[in-house]
This record gives structure tokens, C-alpha cells and sequence, in this order.
């Protein structure tokens, strides 16, 4: 079924919703990943106002009502992780479906804006990461294409200040826009 969705860039009186969207989106990986390190890692995706004033942060509106959201930096080497992508290489963070309508092609409205939002950048290249644990956003990407490179993976738990608990590893995709056009 396809979703009856807008996607646009978010405002500020947004954030609380995509708050409330990421967090209802990622409590599933909060077994897996354990208390602390989940703890962390939700922190980091909830905090929306560094990611607004450092990337373009889209909202998937239904009606009034914010369903899903995804973040696009110029420059994945911005983001803060310890990775070295090449130039002109945008990234793709904090993506978050509302559970209540998954499956309904949101996600793919997303991806598809983040993709569209790259290019605008002049980026060659669009580049994210995600987790073992996250086996429908891995699809989800691989379906647009991206591929894995592994040479940018890296154990994420530093990075989420979740010090020696349950590993997290940061799994790398990369879209190369220059072979998609």
C-alpha cells in the first residue's frame, strides 16, 4: 500500500514530534543493543537541534501529523564519526519510521528525498550507517542500492558513550550517485 505522505523539511516546532517518532521507531533495538548502550544511542537520535543547524533534517507528514523522519548532511564527515569518506560525499542519519505505519512505503519517500537532497548538494556519493540489529533499514537501503563498504565500519560504542558494554558496530553503505543518475 502506498502511503498518502508529504516530504519537506522540518522546523523547528517539528522537533518534538520527530522525537517522539524516533523514539517510538528504535525502542525495538533496545533488547538487542542492551540498556546502556540503547541509551546512548537513542540520546544521540533524539537530539535533533545539532542535526538541524548542521544538516537538512526532512519530515514525512500524513495530515497534520509527522510519520517518519531522515536526516542529510552535505558532508558525512561532519556527522562526528570517526570515519573518513571521500569529498562530495553526502551522509544519511537518524532515519525513523513511525511503527504504526510501517510498510506502507514512507521509508522509501524518505530515502528517495535524502537521495534527491544529496544531489542537490552536488554530492557524488551519499553514505550512512546502521546496525546488524536494524535488518529492515538495511533492506530498505539496499533496495535504493546502496552498497556495503566495509572499509568505513567502525564499533560504534565510543561514539555513543557506551563505554565496554554490548559492541554496537557501525555498518557503512555508500550509494555512488555518479552510477545512479
Amino acid at each position: 500500500m502506498r502511503s498518502r505522505t508529504a516530504v519537506r523539511d522540518a522546523g523547528s516546532g517539528d522537533f518534538e514530534a520527530i522525537r517522539d517518532v524516533a523514539s517510538a521507531a528504535n525502542e525495538e533495538f533496545r533488547s538487542p543493543m542492551g540498556d546502556l548502550l540503547f541509551a546512548g544511542y537513542l540520546a544521540n537520535v533524539l537530539d535533533v537541534e545539532p542535526r538541524a543547524r548542521d544538516a537538512a533534517v526532512l519530515v514525512a507528514e500524513s495530515g497534520a501529523e509527522i510519520v517518519g523522519t531522515i536526516t542529510v548532511y552535505r558532508d558525512i564527515n561532519t556527522e562526528g564519526m570517526p570515519t573518513d569518506f571521500p569529498a562530495r560525499t553526502a551522509g544519511i542519519r537518524a532515519t525513523a519510521v513511525s511503527p504504526s505505519v510501517r510498510g506502507q512505503g514512507i521509508g522509501t519517500e524518505l530515502v528517495n528525498a535524502a537521495i534527491a537532497t544529496a544531489r542537490s548538494f552536488g554530492s557524488c556519493a551519499i553514505a550512512l550507517h546502521t546496525a546488524d540489529c536494524m535488518v529492515s533499514a538495511m533492506r530498505l537501503y539496499e533496495r535504493h542500492g546502496f552498497q556495503r563498504a566495509p572499509e568505513h565500519d567502525f564499533r560504534a560504542n565510543d561514539f555513543f558513550h557506551a563505554g565496554t558494554g554490548a559492541t554496537l558496530d557501525a555498518l557503512a553503505f555508500v550509494l555512488d550517485l555518479e552510477a545512479t543518475d
